[in-house]
């Protein structure tokens, strides 16, 4: 089994949290959990680095749809960063890429999301 880590890192206060490894049904409950325990503290922001993750199934998609859905209620912007296949083609085919804010790096994302405070 591979095990999905994760780690947070804040930049200009917004949480980063990047993810390495797998996003499936076994590894996605934490990260659920994780991302609405930093959205409940009501950052300005949040983000979510999957640039290192090498499976991206359903329940990824499913956890970034239900993340999206509770920073909307809290007002607070959130954003994807990714710049692979892996995770990129399931959020196309899905249209769930026409959903979220996508970007390629980190320091773009935290640019955008905060020019939009």
């Amino acid at each position: 089994m591979n095990q999905l880590r994760q780690r947070t890192t804040y930049v200009q206060s917004i949480p980063i949290v990047s993810l390495t490894g797998e996003i499936d049904m076994m590894s996605s409950a934490p990260v659920t959990s994780r991302l609405a325990e930093l959205l409940d503290r009501k950052p300005p922001a949040l983000v979510v680095d999957l640039r290192e993750v090498r499976f991206f199934g359903s329940e990824g998609i499913r956890a970034l749809v239900e993340t999206q859905a509770q920073a909307d209620e809290l007002g607070v912007k959130f954003g994807v960063v990714s710049d692979t296949r892996v995770v990129l083609r399931p959020l196309e085919m899905t249209a769930v890429d026409q959903l979220l804010l996508l970007f390629n790096d980190v320091n773009d994302a935290v640019t955008a999301l905060k020019s939009s405070f």
